[in-house]
């Protein structure tokens, strides 16, 4: 198990991707959260398998149909906090 702190560049925010990554989430088995940021960018934190966490990564990079993606800065760790869902923060 790893937990990713990913950081989602471009336009993000408005588009609905808070929510494509939510479901993107639950598709991979992936457990955290996903939030807007104030200075425009959008801020995940998930935990889960390796190869889930690759994956879901994959997704986040490509975007929902209505955002431009236009960089995700990663950074592993293997300290979990042990979400057990994955939530959408406000």
């Amino acid at each position: 198990m790893l937990q990713y702190h990913m950081i989602a560049d471009g336009r993000v925010q408005g588009v609905g991707f808070r929510y494509f990554v939510q479901i993107e989430a639950d598709r991979h088995k992936i457990a955290g959260w996903v939030k807007n940021r104030d200075d425009g960018r959008v801020e995940i934190l998930a935990e889960g398998p390796e190869e889930s966490l690759k994956q879901f990564a994959e997704a986040v990079r490509k975007g929902s149909p209505f955002s431009n993606v236009t960089g995700v800065t990663i950074e592993e760790s293997h300290r979990l906090k042990g979400y057990r869902t994955f939530t959408i923060s406000y």
